[in-house]
Parts: structure tokens; C-alpha cells; sequence
């Protein structure tokens, strides 16, 4: 049996545009499925192909900033003019970039890469996640005082910074996926994968039930006084 594959990047075509996004990356959606699944938290990028015409878009648009709570997802509008009074209006209405309708692929991915650094920047510096265990975004490794660790692969890596720096609070899988760079197109057990192998390289440090799934939510790096009462899910 095939294994699903999860979108993160969702593909809009509204009526006045004359054709679609060329990313080949993307999931074309209709706008409502799309306002549920970025409400729901399950992509975390749009491409919204316009003609001259940006009535729908800006309408569509203010629908999307207008929603209750959770982190605002990235919209690139493609138009057939970037300087048009209808682009500055998309602007306005709450587009993060606009990009000529007939844009190549790498660009689409480029534009979609700077959008991925503002909304998940670059890990910097070094973060502590207990009492003599830090975790170092130079070498991507966990600091123990009188214990030599290697670095981390980069997904475990990045899964653990995401995580450690927002202990205690529930990171949903989307978030997880942006963080890691998961590709637009990945199976849909991707995190799931990736937090096992996290789980399994904590192990020998006996920190491995610091991963937590909270079910139907996400996963979070428990705080010291979440964990009497709690255990991981493996």
C-alpha cells in the first residue's frame, strides 16, 4: 500500500486567473479547504495565483488574517503584474510576497525558502534544557560537563531546538515539519518518524521521556515539573 503523502504548501487558482502556480510541489486546493487547513494548522504556505482582478484574493486574504488565534502561515500571491494597483492591494490585504503568475520553479522554492527563514528563523546560539545539559546550534551537539557527546543528525537536531526552546508548551506537527525543512511533499509519519528517532538517541541519557505526545495536539520537551505524573508515548 502506497504511503500517504502529507502537503505542507497548498496550491489556490482563483476564477480571474488566467493559469495556475507551476510549483509542481504544492496541493491545489479550493479556497475554503484551504482556510480550514491552515485554521487547522496542517500546511503552513499558500500559493494564490490571481489575475488583474484581485477581488477574491484580498477578500480571501482578509478572511485568513481575521482568524481566531495560531500562527499566521505565509501567502505568496502570483499575479500577472507585481506593480499593479491589484499587487498593492494583496499587500495590503495581508500577502507576504508577491511573484509574476509564470514564475519558474526555483524561484516559487526560493521565495518559499526566505518565507521558511522569517517565520522559522535559523537556530543561534545555545539553549539549556535542564541543569548541565545544553544543546549547541554550532555543533549540534548536547554539552554534558564531564561527558563528550556527538552531534546530532541535523533533522534530530532541529526536532530537539524547536522543542527545547519552547519547553512545556505543545508544538503541532506542522511546526515540527517547518522547523525540520521537511520537503512540501513528505509522508504524512514523517515527525512521528523523526521524534522516534529522537526518543531512541536520548535514550542513553535517560531523556528520552522528555519527548512527550500530547495526542491529537503535538509534542513537547516537558518541562522538570511536568514530569512526575507523565510519561511519553513511544
Amino acid at each position: 500500500m502506497q504511503a500517504t503523502v502529507k502537503h505542507s504548501v497548498l496550491s489556490l487558482r482563483f476564477a480571474s486567473a488566467a493559469t495556475s502556480s507551476q510549483d509542481n510541489n504544492s496541493q491545489p486546493v479550493d479556497p475554503d479547504e484551504a482556510l480550514r487547513r491552515l485554521q487547522a494548522d496542517d500546511a503552513w504556505a499558500v500559493l494564490a495565483a490571481s489575475g488583474e482582478d484581485v477581488h477574491e484574493l484580498t477578500n480571501w486574504l482578509m478572511r485568513l488574517r481575521h482568524r481566531v488565534g495560531g500562527r499566521l502561515p505565509g501567502v505568496i500571491a502570483l499575479l500577472p503584474d507585481c506593480a499593479s494597483p491589484g499587487a498593492m492591494a494583496a499587500l495590503k490585504a495581508g500577502a507576504d510576497a508577491l511573484l509574476p503568475i509564470d514564475s519558474p520553479p526555483p524561484l516559487i522554492r526560493a521565495q518559499l525558502a526566505r518565507l521558511r527563514e522569517r517565520i522559522a528563523p535559523q537556530p543561534e546560539g545555545r539553549i539549556r534544557l535542564q541543569p548541565q545539559l545544553e544543546l549547541d546550534a554550532q555543533d549540534r551537539k548536547l554539552h554534558l560537563p564531564d561527558r563528550p557527546l556527538p552531534p546530532l543528525p541535523a533533522q534530530q537536531f532541529h526536532l530537539l531546538w524547536a522543542l527545547g526552546t519552547r519547553a512545556g508548551e505543545i508544538l503541532s506537527a506542522q511546526e515540527l515539519r517547518l522547523a525540520m525543512d521537511i520537503p512540501a511533499r513528505a509522508h504524512a509519519d514523517t515527525v512521528h518518524t523523526a521524534v522516534a528517532r529522537l526518543r531512541r538517541l536520548l535514550r542513553p541519557l535517560d531523556l528520552h521521556h522528555r519527548v512527550q505526545t500530547v495526542h491529537g495536539a503535538g509534542y513537547r520537551w516537558a518541562a522538570a515539573e511536568m514530569l512526575p505524573g507523565t510519561s511519553a508515548t513511544d
